[in-house]
Order: C-alpha cells, then sequence, then structure tokens
C-alpha cells in the first residue's frame, strides 16, 4: 500500500464531493485488514474459490507448455497461499486491540513494530497490542518539515531521510524485509519496499500544498471576512507561537515546534508508547547496519523504534534490480541513487562491486547518518505543525478525540465525551465533519481516547469568549 491508502479523503459539502489529496482518509484500517484476513482463509478452504483465485493468477496461456506444469503451479500457490494465509491470520489476530480504532485512524507505530520487528523479525515475542490509535495526519507540506510524525521522532531535513520515513511506513502495510540468521555481517536486507517508487511519491508530495476554502461553493459572507480579519489577531496571540504559517515558494524548509507531554497535555499514550517499548534484536544481536558504520552494534533489546531504524537501514542499502529511472524524482532525491548505486544497478548486483560502494565514498554514510540522527531524541513531545487546510481535516488532536475546530477551543469539560466518527458531511459552522451521524462511536473515556490537553491560558481556552471563538474558527477557515 502506498501513501494514499490513508491520505487521500472526500468530503461532502453542499451536495457535491470533494477530493482532498493528502487529507486523513476515512478508512477504517483494521476493518479491511480482517476482511482481507477473512477472504484469504475462505479461499484457502474452498476449492472452488480456490480455482478461480488461481485461474486468475496463473492464466493457461502463460503456464510453460509442458505436461503437468499448471499442476505443478497450482500446487505451489496452494501451498504459499496456505502459508500466508496463516501468517496473515496471526497478523491480524495479534493487531487487535480492545478499544477498537474505529474510522480514519490506526496505530501506525505499533502496527509497524509489529511487522518488522515481530513478523519480519521472526520473534513473536516483540508483537504487543496496538493501543495508541492516532489519526492519519495530513501531507501537504510534510515534504518539508524538519521532523515529521505525531510524536516528532523521525528527522525528515535530508532526502535519505525522508526516503526512510517512507520505507518505514510501507513496511507497516505489508511490505516486507528479508531478515534472516546471519553467517557473515549482513550488508543489507532484501526487502519489497519499492524505494525507486517511494522516491517518485515523495517528488510528487513536496508539490503538495493545502486545499483552498470552497468560496465558490460555500461561499462566505461579509460579515465571516470581517470575522477573519479579527480572528488573525487572535491566532497570532494564541497560536502563532506553535502553529506557524506555512511557507512558501520553491522551497518550504519548514522547523516544526515540539511541545512536551506537560505542556500540550493531550492524552499521552502514542508518545509513552513509543519511547518506551522495547523489542528483542534476536538474529541481528551485534549487528552493525550500515556494515562498518561507527554506530555501536545493536545490544540483546533496544527500543523498538531504534530497531525499526535499524531494519529500515538496512531495507535502503539493498540493491535495486532494475536501472534507475529518475525523471519523476526531485533533483535533491537523485543523490540517494547516484550515492547507493554509483555504478548503476548491474554492477551493484555483484556483491564485490557492493563492498566498495557501502564505503565512505558510497552510499554507507548517507545510511550511516540517517541511524544517527534518530538516536538520542525527545520521544515524549507532540508536533505542532502549520494549520494550513485544517478545515478537511478533522477530527482533532493526535488521536482524534476531539469532533470540531469549535470545541477544540473549549476547555476539556466542556467537549463531546462521545460522538460519531465516519461521515464526511461536512460541519461549517463548527469546522469538522458532522459528529451526529456515523458508523463508530468515538468514546473519549476508554484508554488511549482522552480528549484533555490544548486547552488553559496559553491556548485561549480559558479566556475566548463565543463571539472570539467565531472569530478565530473565520481565521482558521482562511488558511
Amino acid at each position: 500500500m502506498t501513501c494514499a491508502a490513508c491520505h487521500v479523503n472526500r468530503l461532502a459539502l453542499r451536495g457535491r464531493t470533494i477530493q482532498i489529496d493528502g487529507g486523513p482518509a476515512d478508512a477504517d484500517m483494521f476493518a479491511f485488514i480482517e476482511e482481507l484476513g477473512r477472504a484469504l482463509s475462505q479461499t484457502t478452504g474452498d476449492p472452488e474459490r480456490f480455482a478461480r483465485f488461481a485461474d486468475r493468477v496463473i492464466p493457461p496461456e502463460l503456464s510453460a507448455p509442458l505436461p503437468g506444469t499448471s499442476e505443478i503451479d497450482r500446487r505451489r500457490l496452494r501451498t504459499s497461499l496456505e502459508t500466508f494465509a496463516r501468517d496473515f491470520s496471526s497478523f491480524v489476530e495479534t493487531s487487535r486491540a480492545v478499544v477498537p480504532w474505529g474510522p480514519a485512524r490506526l496505530d501506525a507505530f505499533g502496527m509497524i513494530f509489529n511487522r518488522a520487528t515481530g513478523l519480519d523479525l521472526h520473534d513473536p515475542r516483540n508483537i504487543a497490542e496496538p493501543d495508541a490509535p492516532v489519526s492519519y495526519p495530513f501531507l501537504w507540506d510534510t515534504s518539508w518539515h524538519d521532523r515529521v510524525q505525531w510524536n516528532g521522532s523521525a528527522p525528515n531535513g535530508l532526502p535519505v531521510e525522508r526516503l526512510g520515513r517512507n520505507v518505514g511506513e510501507v513496511l507497516g502495510v505489508f511490505a516486507n524485509a528479508d531478515i534472516r540468521e546471519p553467517t557473515l555481517p549482513p550488508l543489507w536486507f532484501a526487502t519489497s519496499a519499492d524505494r525507486l517508487n517511494l522516491l517518485r511519491i515523495e517528488a510528487r508530495l513536496g508539490t503538495l500544498t493545502a486545499p483552498a476554502w470552497p468560496d465558490a461553493l460555500a461561499p462566505r459572507t461579509a460579515a465571516q471576512k470581517q470575522d477573519a480579519v479579527a480572528g488573525k489577531v487572535l491566532y497570532d496571540q494564541y497560536c502563532l507561537s506553535c502553529h506557524a504559517i506555512a511557507r512558501t515558494g520553491s522551497d518550504r524548509s519548514q522547523t516544526v515546534v515540539l511541545t512536551p507531554l506537560a505542556a500540550i497535555g493531550t492524552d499521552p499514550k502514542m508518545a509513552e508508547n513509543a519511547a518506551t517499548r522495547r523489542a528483542r534484536t534476536g538474529i541481528l544481536e551485534g549487528v552493525r547496519m550500515p556494515f562498518l558504520a561507527t554506530t555501536p552494534p545493536l545490544p540483546a533489546e533496544t527500543l523498538s523504534l531504534d530497531l525499526v531504524s535499524t531494519i529500515v537501514a538496512g531495507a535502503i542499502l539493498a540493491p535495486i534490480d532494475r536501472a534507475p529511472d529518475l525523471s519523476q524524482v526531485r533533483a535533491d532525491q537523485t543523490a540517494i541513487i547516484d550515492r547507493l548505486l554509483p555504478r548503476g544497478a548491474a554492477a551493484a548486483a555483484n556483491e564485490n562491486t557492493l563492498l566498495n560502494d557501502v564505503s565512505p565514498s558510497g552510499g554507507k554514510d548517507l545510511v550511516a547518518g540517517y541511524v544517527e540522527r534518530r538516536a538520542d531524541r525527545d520521544l515524549r513531545v507532540y508536533k505542532a505543525r502549520p494549520l494550513d487546510g485544517i478545515w478537511a481535516t478533522g477530527p482533532f488532536l493526535h488521536n482524534g478525540s476531539v469532533p470540531n475546530l469549535y470545541e477544540l477551543l473549549l476547555p476539556a469539560e466542556r467537549r463531546s465525551k462521545t460522538f460519531r466518527v465516519g461521515s464526511r458531511e461536512l460541519d461549517e459552522d463548527r469546522i469538522g465533519f458532522r459528529s451526529d451521524i456515523g458508523p463508530f462511536l468515538f468514546d473519549t473515556t476508554r484508554p488511549g481516547n482522552a480528549n484533555r490537553g490544548h486547552e488553559g491560558a496559553a491556548y485561549g481556552t480559558e479566556q475566548l469568549d463565543d463571539g472570539q471563538r467565531r472569530q478565530l474558527l473565520e481565521y482558521l477557515r482562511t488558511l
């Protein structure tokens, strides 16, 4: 799966449907993988379903013209499918959370940890309940932020860091890294993550800008426009110190604000999980990735986040099995391929050549820097980013616990304790999605779902009267 699976949204406004590229999807990810697991089991258990599946995977015109070849291929396919279905069923069950995620969010870190350090590393002891679901973040401007993820855990200023972000994320949505018992120090981990395509996607992401309020469809009144002018003064007073205005131009590089948990006061579950969850390194104990890097070898147990970083580093270094087409890649990203494969993909397939290529003159130093810059960072923080396009991105806070921007400007005791999620019909007045309809009931009293925080004098929730809240909302509509 690529970025679009979780980061394309559609909203309904005055009888029209608007697609929001880069917006948070309404996807119920667990429902999807549960149904996929059920379909796999049914296909392996029903001969007729398997026959239809095999006919599409192994069409007769592609089978080798040798007697019995097609039947041999079908037996191999069945064996492969049964193994995959069994493993996927285990993956589904270990991903089942006591507090359901519901639409529009998932525990992304938990799923990546389970997949990379549990399934790919073949150690079920590293699998834990993914119990800290977060909203799918909106992606415009993300390519230009110096740090990404809700807790700002991933440096993002360099092309190799952006590639690492994307490789790590696709490992959580069914890509794999082939990690085996090393007989020699490993040089890389073979992966199904398509790094060239990820570079292309990142290049497109770098051009994505926030959606403007659709004035042609829902024109603002003169009074609303006047309120927006007054709202800018309030934004500058209460919001701007954390939520900078997004930069424009060819270089939109942005330094984001990271707020400690104690100051922001929002549900700490996601940040605490990232800061404390640990994993056994198993067959990777003692390994340095990249090979010959100055980074310390992996201990017997380490932070799950750091172990994933090591696996991602190995995946980035794997040989690319086709000549790179960089025609759709940003200029600053072509250096990654030039450094990783300076003599072309064919030469890199030779192990002796690759040993030279991962020397300091090759790609090893790029990837070693990626690993080093992810160490020793403060994980007990949440990221404040520019709010351009915020009108199209509800629910709000990192865990989706506040249904609209109006309630976010209220003290926590005045926010909805429960509300419906799953509607894409815009609430124009409060700016969010309608929370009185939808297939899923969000309960803020359950673990990981708290709607407290982002309140007090620093945020204006006590100081603003209702008229001022309306003014601030109107300004937020214009961003």
